[in-house]
């Protein structure tokens, strides 16, 4: 585990913890609960409380940081074909977050029917894949690399804009 010096870092760090957490507990479900049975009204479930807010705030948010403040950084001072790989797994997984979303929104206006069931297993597979793998990848090399290239200077001014663009 990564102990970073600056304190943007270590919160994007800590989001990636946390959504791995969601995402363990959602592959859980996902591998209990096969087919098209869903379980009882799943919507409604506590992880499915816990994961909303990952697919709709932290994708959102994380991936916009990342995209607007610390891709064209690294591009410049390490290697502009690392963001690039980043932006289009972002590309890729924002698509998924959002139909998961819609889905567990239905789910729940519905009272958790099996409607949608299917297409949400089948969608939260592939985002557990390709997030996890895209977390591995940022907690192997873009942080620590950015940690390189960073001071507290441009800690104190990335935090405090991530921040604002949070809240």
């Amino acid at each position: 585990m990564m102990d970073f010096s600056l304190q943007i870092l270590r919160t994007l760090h800590d989001e990636h913890l946390a959504t791995i957490a969601v995402l363990e507990r959602l592959e859980g479900i996902l591998r209990r609960h096969g087919g098209n049975a869903p379980p009882g009204d799943w919507a409604a479930g506590t992880l499915f409380g816990d994961l909303l807010p990952v697919l709709e705030g932290e994708i959102n948010h994380h991936y916009a940081f990342e995209e607007e403040h610390l891709f064209p950084r690294f591009a410049q001072y390490v290697d502009p074909g690392i963001p690039a790989m980043l932006q289009d797994e972002h590309e890729t997984i924002r698509p998924v977050a959002a139909r998961m979303v819609a889905l567990i929104r239905d789910a729940r206006a519905q009272a958790g029917g099996a409607d949608g069931w299917a297409e949400f297993r089948a969608l939260g597979q592939e985002l557990v894949e390709r997030e996890v793998f895209h977390i591995q990848k940022e907690e192997m090399g873009f942080l620590p690399a950015l940690e390189q290239i960073m001071d507290s200077d441009d800690d104190a001014g990335l935090s405090m804009t991530y921040a604002e663009m949070k809240g």
